[in-house]
């Protein structure tokens, strides 16, 4: 293994176990009002791109409407898979939930973690660090760019996304915010997302780690 390759796959290993990026898009104790209604849509009444307690409103499935085009019906459909499971994400690391955090980790930084099992216990570790820093609100989102990857055929490879990710702290009496940048894939229309931290990593180390992102990271 090459030292290049060594270090993009240290990132993303450091990255999947979590370095306190994600939380919800709301306190806790909103998190817990948010439960009492999980039998109904948290959205549905929020614009677009908007706050809500369990966090950034997707598209809704209406905005299809406007597209004739298959894959631009597509892309609204997926911008609104990779929003909801951004949020699901970021309550799974509120609630320390390992299985449900772990299930938005590549396979292969899985791997690189010992496998399910060590990769779990090294996030419950992190999920129990009293020195991590504390975020008391984090918001992924809105989505910035959703897009297929095409192979040179023009057969659909996946589907990938950037979205921004603010972050917000206390500290000395004053609410501070850090802005991060999050890539996301799914290969099977959806049905699995998976998640990685691009924030000022290097292009060619985000390339070896997820390849495909390429197509949603153009200037």
């Amino acid at each position: 293994m090459t030292n290049k390759t060594h270090s993009a796959l240290a990132f993303a290993l450091a990255f999947s176990l979590g370095l306190g990026m994600f939380g919800c898009g709301q306190e806790s104790n909103d998190s817990k009002t948010d439960s009492a209604n999980s039998n109904s849509d948290p959205y549905v009444n929020a614009a677009p791109g908007s706050e809500t307690p369990a966090g950034i409103a997707p598209l809704k499935y209406t905005d299809t409407l406007k597209f004739s085009d298959p894959l631009a019906k597509d892309s609204v459909k997926l911008s609104i898979a990779f929003q909801r499971a951004a949020n699901e994400l970021g309550a799974a690391y509120l609630n320390k939930d390992v299985n449900g955090y772990a299930k938005f980790c590549l396979p292969a930084i899985e791997k690189m973690a010992g496998g399910p099992a060590g990769y779990r216990s090294k996030l419950q570790s992190i999920f129990q660090d009293k020195k991590a820093t504390q975020y008391f609100k984090i918001l992924s989102g809105p989505i910035q760019r959703t897009k297929a990857s095409l192979d040179d055929q023009g057969y659909l490879q996946g589907w990938y996304c950037l979205m921004p990710v603010k972050m917000f702290r206390r500290e000395a009496g004053r609410v501070l915010e850090d802005i991060k940048w999050m890539g996301g894939q799914t290969l099977d229309e959806g049905k699995t997302v998976y998640f990685i931290d691009i924030t000022n990593v290097p292009p060619e180390n985000i390339m070896q780690i997820m390849p495909d992102l390429k197509v949603v990271l153009v200037k």
